[in-house]
């Protein structure tokens, strides 16, 4: 064990581990709070921790790293004129409702096809975002961006809705609709995206901060380029 800034940091050969707080309290920026930067961790931002019996470390310096990608303002929105669905995910967690996958949230550490899969659905949509991802999606994509602890841990395009699991999406809409206090009148439906990989509005853009301010699970937010080809 290392002391280090009045604080006990154990060793493995020449790397430093770090506690889950330490690792915690280092990514607690303007923006990112003691909850969100847990969350972060727990996606895998920082690689896979050390578990021990006092619970999980983490390599220091893949936390600066973190740190570091943050850092950079975010340059979506200037990227591209068309609308953004940006999404907030939990940490991975077991999904036994959707047959087609084991987990959904965010995990950066899975291969890419599960994580599209794990972020894809569900979403509930009114009808003004199924008019938009049905013209915008179907015609141009619309970029997606799915973030974990207010920091970007996927990217992808949104190419239009999934209708081979569309009896799935109607079956969820209806139970909410009966568990809705709002009964007939609630109007959302469950929709799972097809996703493609991300264009050049992405390139750089993961691990950095998209700050969205409270809210549901996702915001859209409109892009500000003025070339409307992006």
């Amino acid at each position: 064990m290392a002391a280090h800034g009045g604080a006990l940091r154990p060793s493995v050969g020449r790397m430093e581990l770090w506690t889950e707080r330490q690792a915690t309290r280092h990514l607690m920026v303007p923006g990112i709070g003691r909850d969100a930067a847990r969350s972060a961790l727990k996606a895998g931002v920082a690689g896979r921790p050390v578990e021990v019996s006092t619970g999980l470390l983490y390599d220091a310096r893949e936390v600066r790293d973190v740190l570091d990608r943050m850092d950079p303002p975010c340059e979506i929105r200037q990227r591209t004129s068309r609308p953004v669905f940006v999404a907030r995910v939990a940490p991975r967690e077991p999904d036994e409702r959707t047959p087609w996958r084991s987990w959904r949230g965010a995990d950066v550490l899975a291969p890419r096809a599960e994580q599209l899969d794990a972020a894809r659905a569900w979403w509930h949509l009114g009808a003004r975002m199924d008019a938009l991802i049905g013209g915008v999606g179907s015609a141009k994509g619309v970029p997606f961006v799915v973030t974990c602890g207010g920091i970007i841990v996927l990217g992808a395009e949104i190419r239009g809705v999934d209708h081979a699991v569309a009896a799935a999406g109607l079956e969820m809409s209806s139970a909410r609709r009966s568990a809705s206090p709002l009964g007939e009148s609630y109007s959302r439906n469950a929709r799972a995206f097809v996703l493609g990989d991300p264009g050049p509005w992405f390139d750089g853009q993961d691990g950095r901060r998209f700050g969205t301010g409270p809210g549901g699970p996702f915001r859209v937010v409109q892009g500000r380029s003025r070339d409307r080809s992006t």
